[in-house]
């Protein structure tokens, strides 16, 4: 049976007595090698993902410097971390060689070590909140944390072996619980184009409503015909049901210019809504009643959500205000329906033109069937909407049981077994 002594380090605590305890100063030394003519892969780095090629990111294509000349050489295996935010814990082992901005630092190793062990050992929970407390800045977004902080922390060093077989280890089995993740995030994406088909067949009249339940085929009318609407990504629609333009259903206003600096704190006072939905609590309010909100920039673009009672909008969403009776689920999900972010402004900041919302066309039932559909989105919506969030909550069970077992074997809690 191990045996365990007190590391002195109380984000790791207990350790197996075999293992050393030394200063990362004793690991680590950084490395100032600079690329004289820019040549070289540019990498990023981020928190989450590590270092990677520039050109694989969500930003690629946003460097805009002249020249790369001068740009930190990274060769694979080293340590790259952006003292900014190391607080947060961006820092990685790269995987690739390449070159990157002159803000971040990038360290070789001093001794031998398996270095996948560190990369594990130094991503868990302990280190980006013992970095922050000798980064120097006045607020997070300032905090740096330079070499001469990072090399007084305490790490520790298990013997070459044992590295080696928790590197493997872990890689193997983080390896299935990402897969495992990627499972459950796949089902989601799934239910969520299960849902927009849902929505866009029955505010369409594609599906049959009867007794409260969807049934494939088309919607049951009267007398059984249907009509071309003259709008080709609606199709054919029921006898007695309409095509309108959006202004003829509902004034189309931006909301008002508030920033979070004009949030109340605590509850007092009325909702404050954008294109996400509730944002805060501002001391006025600007719209009384049941209303349809739009997002309308950035990522935001065409989200729909509903806002009822005192409220004030921002001018991330537009309000829509009734001209007429219609029932609201039924006209959010019309709109939702409509994928509005397809008609976005094309920008680096995309955003919706409400002067283009209001000459969209949309389908107008009856009021009647009207009510069945927003009753029947309401209640599978609401079912598609439970099954998400329970994969959800699985997918953040899986990285906290990630981050448990990456710590209990680097910290020896547990031993691989050979």
């Amino acid at each position: 049976m191990a045996k365990f002594k007190d590391s002195g380090i109380p984000w790791i605590g207990m350790i197996p007595k075999d293992w050393e305890v030394k200063r990362l100063k004793e690991v680590f030394v950084e490395c100032k090698e600079k690329s004289l003519d820019g040549a070289g892969e540019l990498l990023s780095l981020s928190q989450y993902k590590g270092v990677q090629l520039k050109k694989d990111t969500d930003k690629a294509g946003t460097h805009e410097s002249e020249t790369n000349e001068g740009y930190n050489v990274v060769h694979k295996g080293q340590l790259v971390m952006n003292i900014m935010l190391a607080w947060n814990g961006s820092y990685a082992i790269s995987d690739y060689d390449g070159i990157i901005s002159p803000a971040y630092c990038v360290f070789d190793f001093r001794t031998d070590c398996v270095k996948r062990y560190f990369h594990y050992l130094l991503r868990t929970n302990g280190y980006p909140s013992a970095f922050k407390t000798l980064s120097r800045g006045i607020i997070d977004s300032r905090l740096r944390l330079y070499p001469e902080q990072f090399y007084t922390f305490p790490t520790i060093l298990p013997p070459l072996p044992t590295q080696q077989r928790i590197a493997d280890f872990l890689d193997r089995k983080c390896a299935e619980i990402v897969e495992l993740a990627a499972l459950q995030e796949t089902m989601i994406e799934e239910l969520k184009r299960y849902k927009q088909s849902l929505i866009t067949e029955t505010v369409t009249g594609k599906w049959k409503i009867e007794n409260g339940k969807g049934k494939t085929g088309k919607w049951k009318v009267e007398n059984g015909k249907l009509k071309d609407s003259g709008v080709e990504w609606i199709g054919e629609i029921p006898e007695g049901w309409e095509v309108r333009k959006i202004k003829t259903m509902a004034t189309l206003k931006s909301g008002n210019n508030l920033t979070t600096n004009d949030f109340l704190e605590g509850e007092d006072g009325y909702p404050v809504y954008g294109g996400n939905g509730f944002r805060g609590y501002y001391s006025q309010y600007s719209n009384d009643g049941d209303f349809v909100l739009i997002g309308r920039q950035g990522a935001l673009c065409g989200n729909i959500n509903y806002a009822h009672g005192k409220f004030w909008a921002t001018d991330h969403a537009v309000v829509c205000y009734p001209k007429c009776e219609f029932f609201l689920t039924w006209f959010g999900e019309s709109l939702r329906a409509m994928n509005l972010n397809q008609y976005s402004l094309s920008s680096a900041q995309p955003g919706l033109s409400v002067d283009r919302i209001r000459e969209l066309y949309m389908v107008v039932p009856p009021l009647s069937e009207q009510q069945q559909i927003a009753d029947f989105l309401d209640r599978k919506c609401a079912e598609i909407d439970e099954l998400i969030a329970v994969k959800q909550q699985k997918i953040e069970a899986l990285k906290e049981y990630k981050k448990s077992v990456i710590f209990e074997y680097v910290t020896g809690k547990k031993e691989v077994m050979e």
